[in-house]
């Protein structure tokens, strides 16, 4: 069930850099307890890509990994505590360095 008022939402997901060979090019549709939360989403994504989903907290918790909501780094949001809305994008992606 997806949707407003339903037990689940939709979001986006998207990953860049290594980790993309994991999950796959394309963005894909992962759905989440309504009100849940990136935590809630990290664990979703453990399900559908168990080969993804530790290599993800293991960046998380490294910081070499960012996490963006709709655009948003989600440091400066709720972090891992956010809640995501029906249709919301999340992107995991490395740092940019240049030079």
């Amino acid at each position: 069930m997806n949707g407003e008022g339903k037990d689940t939402i939709t979001v986006t997901v998207k990953v860049f850099g290594a980790h993309r060979e994991r999950f796959g090019s394309e963005p894909r549709q992962i759905e989440i307890p309504s009100n849940g939360t990136l935590r809630d989403l990290l664990a979703r994504i453990h399900d559908v890509a168990p080969q993804l989903g530790p290599k993800l907290e293991e960046g998380l918790s490294q910081g070499y990994l960012y996490v963006l909501v709709n655009g948003r780094n989600a440091q400066f949001l709720e972090q891992l505590d956010s809640v995501l809305k029906q249709d919301d994008t999340v992107a995991f992606l490395p740092p940019i360095g240049g030079g």
